[in-house]
């Protein structure tokens, strides 16, 4: 497991992203917050294909999808870019492991 954090340019916020990646695809997140639009997020196992989300649109992005249904003001956060390079950071030391 590794937790990788940084702060929302929008609400000046720090988010702290727990990942531990399953297998070569799959990747589980928890996400910690005390911004009050990731509250229904928060400390919820949310499991991802890590390649698929790494390399897909925005549009696409199954990760990007869930933010914007609980996420008010997603259009201007950073959330959604953070968690998407903590994911890839998390492949690639996945790989350098393996």
């Amino acid at each position: 497991m590794c937790k990788y954090a940084s702060k929302c340019t929008l609400c000046n916020r720090t988010v702290e992203v727990h990942t531990e990646q399953q297998d070569m695809n799959t990747v589980e997140i928890k996400i910690s917050s005390d911004c009050p639009n990731l509250q229904p997020l928060i400390n919820r196992l949310i499991c991802l294909d890590a390649i698929y989300e790494v390399i897909a649109s925005k549009e696409q992005s199954f990760l990007y999808g869930l933010l914007k249904q609980h996420h008010k003001q997603i259009e201007g956060c950073t959330v959604y870019e953070m968690i998407k390079d903590f994911i890839g950071q998390n492949l690639g030391r996945y790989y350098e492991l393996a």
